[in-house]
């Protein structure tokens, strides 16, 4: 398929495949090398403290890798901060060196202040929105695209649609816009799927707008705006996507001159880490 008909941010990923894999493995292996090797060297419950965190966080990373097609980005602050307990652990035996205890010492520094930089953004992306926005009764509701795995909308996505189709059913007033653009496979486009999916949620098919020509973020602004102005619609315009994703959206659309008002869906359990790692590393890069 072209790569100008995907998202760019996917194409991305996926050219970056086998560097995420080799840093998510080779972190796993030097978590467990380094908590082998303070095991003997440490009381249970120090050793522990330190052990716990670094496993859920390598088992959090390999849990992804079982579960999804792709590897993401996100995949690699979590591998790199799966390292800093393990670090703390060697340097809490106290058997270093001179050299290896200043060089386990600036690891940990380096790592520890790159958890501050990605607390500090992710407090960032959560004062984005409130839990429970006021609407109108007819608000029209953007809901940004996702992948499309084997015909369906993947997991993130169906949140954001669950979301859409709870509130069109407080008030069926309301409008749906779905946008998204054509699968890798090109045999349907994103939008296509989320109307489906809101369709057999109990969604009146006449009240979804389908954009399916959109490609990334700001896209999906431009293009969704254009279809509701087509329409002569003047109403509240509201944005539904995943919470991690909610500030960059509404950064995106103030970018355009559009106000919107968001609305969060939660992010899988199962992916809340690599996920919300993602979108700040999207950010940081400038995207």
């Amino acid at each position: 398929m072209d790569e100008q008909k995907t998202s760019t941010l996917l194409a991305t990923e996926r050219a970056m495949q086998p560097a995420v894999r080799l840093v998510t493995l080779a972190c796993s292996a030097g978590v467990a090398a380094l908590l082998g090797w303070s095991f003997a060297h440490l009381s249970a419950g120090a050793w522990l403290a330190c052990a716990l965190p670094a496993l859920v966080l390598v088992a959090s990373n390999l849990h992804y890798l079982r579960t999804h097609v792709l590897t993401t980005v996100g995949m690699i602050p979590v591998a790199l901060f799966s390292l800093l307990p393990a670090l703390v652990s060697v340097l809490e035996t106290g058997l270093l060196g001179t050299v290896g205890r200043l060089a386990c010492t600036l690891a940990v520094a380096a790592l520890g202040a790159l958890a501050l930089l990605f607390g500090w953004w992710a407090l960032r992306l959560r004062r984005a929105y409130v839990a429970h926005p006021q609407l109108a009764p007819d608000a029209a509701l953007i809901v940004l695209g996702g992948a499309i795995k084997r015909g369906r909308p993947c997991t993130t996505l169906a949140l954001r649609l669950d979301v859409a189709a709870r509130s069109w059913h407080e008030s069926p007033t309301r409008l749906v816009v779905v946008t998204g653009g054509p699968t890798p496979s090109g045999a349907t486009t994103e939008a296509d799927e989320m109307a489906r999916y809101l369709r057999a949620a109990g969604v009146d098919g006449q009240s979804i707008l389908l954009e399916r020509q959109a490609r990334n973020t700001r896209e999906n602004m431009t293009l969704s705006c254009k279809l509701l102005d087509a329409r002569g619609f003047a109403g509240q315009r509201c944005v539904v996507s995943s919470d991690y994703h909610l500030w960059r959206a509404l950064r995106e659309a103030r970018a355009l001159g559009i106000s919107l008002t968001p609305m969060a869906a939660p992010t899988p359990p199962a992916s809340i880490l690599q996920q919300w790692c993602r979108e700040i590393l999207t950010i940081l890069s400038g995207r």
